[in-house]
């Protein structure tokens, strides 16, 4: 029979901490050639006056008389009978490239009208843009210039506040998203949110059955608060996401592994009434990220299989600890990382264990050991045996003894 031995200061070690949580018009006119129908620097010869024989009245006869052609001395030159315009040549007419491009009215805005540049005012009444909400138009020194847009907020954080046109009438309109869980926007009856919730913890309760959130949310702690979050469907003692993330309503996804990559869900707990299987102790509390723990929220340990580690998430494995005050009564936990050594192997904490083993001083100094089921006797190997502990080691029904 062993002395009573101490399970190692590992195993009276805190458990764990939460995870926190945008044209002008060019006509090229060339120059004409004069056409040689109207040259006129042909010379003209009238050539010599023939009056024929000498005039004979008798018989009258005057012969034919023979102008010849008429010369009017020097060369008459008339230029052209008519203007030459040549081929009139107005090119193609340039107007650029037209380009319209596509109307771009960006966003509208229904703030104070842009009036574009300064343009000239008579009267207040030919500068008004027809809408209310950004106020009245005015005529000041010949110039359109924009009014005072109307200022809606009744003070009620909860409303969505907004001007309606036409007339510039406000609107106050309820919002209970802004309100916290378990309250509505009563505006305007109130001065904002009123709580609907008939939950006697504030603002929602983390034990079964939960209240203060919506249907689809859980009650969880996140950053040593607790908030309504997403609730997800993870039974006890399965593996989850991080911080709020997986677990259904009554538990909260707790890290189990030292590097923060395996994680369970844990259920909260008033009493050990609220945990179920052997080795779940209501026991465990979660840091509030400043040195204390969070007020009202307890989990249970998991329950687990020590003998061969079963019963936890990848990375972790069952691990026996026991009370470091009170009772000092024996449960279980899921564990991470996982060692490798096994029958007497040195160790200095249960980390460098395998699965189903625990660092246990023997007597040699602490080494990786066995552990067995004390009631049965059974679960050692190699020819060795299934020894208790002077203080029992019982979780549930069962004695737990090392194998040695």
């Amino acid at each position: 029979m062993l002395r009573d031995q101490s399970l190692g200061g590992a195993m009276r070690r805190s458990l764990f901490a939460l995870l926190a949580s945008i044209v002008a018009l060019t006509a090229c006119a060339s120059g004409g050639t004069r056409h040689p129908a109207y040259d006129a620097g042909v010379s003209r010869d009238w050539g010599t006056r023939d009056t024929g024989t000498p005039l004979d009245l008798g018989g009258r006869d005057f012969g034919s008389p023979d102008f010849g052609s008429p010369d009017l001395g020097s060369d008459l030159d008339l230029g052209p009978a008519s203007p030459d315009l040549g081929a009139l040549d107005l090119g193609s007419a340039d107007l650029g490239s037209a380009d319209l491009g596509r109307a771009d009215l960006g966003t509208p805005d229904l703030g104070a009208p842009d009036l574009g540049p300064p343009t000239g005012c008579t009267s207040a009444a030919t500068c008004q843009d027809g809408l209310a909400c950004n106020g009245v138009e005015g005529c000041i020194a010949g110039t359109c210039r924009p009014g005072t847009a109307i200022a809606c907020d009744d003070g009620i954080a909860c409303t969505t506040n907004s001007c309606t046109e036409p007339g510039g009438a406000c609107a106050f309109a309820r919002n209970d998203s802004a309100c916290p869980a378990g309250s509505t926007c009563t505006a305007p009856t109130a001065s904002g949110c009123t709580s609907t919730s008939t939950c006697t913890e504030s603002p929602c309760r983390l034990v079964s059955p939960q209240c203060g959130c919506t249907g689809t949310q859980a009650c969880v702690v996140s950053a040593g608060a607790r908030l309504c979050a997403a609730a997800g469907t993870g039974a006890t003692g399965t593996a989850c996401g991080t911080g709020t993330s997986g677990c259904a309503a009554g538990n909260l996804c707790v890290g189990v592994t030292a590097t923060g990559t395996g994680s369970a869900c844990e259920h909260f707990c008033t009493t050990d009434a609220d945990c179920t299987g052997a080795g779940a102790l209501c026991i465990l509390t979660l840091n509030d990220g400043a040195g204390g723990t969070v007020p009202g929220a307890t989990l249970c340990s998991l329950s687990c299989n020590p003998l061969n580690g079963s019963g936890c998430p990848t990375g972790s494995t069952c691990r026996v600890f026991v009370e470091s005050a009170g009772s000092a009564r024996y449960l279980t936990h899921c564990e991470g990382p996982v060692g490798g050594g096994t029958d007497f192997t040195p160790c200095t904490t249960d980390s460098e264990c395998a699965a189903g083993y625990a660092c246990i001083d023997l007597g040699f100094g602490t080494e990786c050991a066995h552990w067995c089921n004390a009631t049965t006797g059974t679960g050692c190997t190699l020819g060795l045996t299934c020894s208790t502990f002077t203080t029992p080691v019982l979780i549930g029904t069962r004695e737990y003894g090392i194998c040695n």
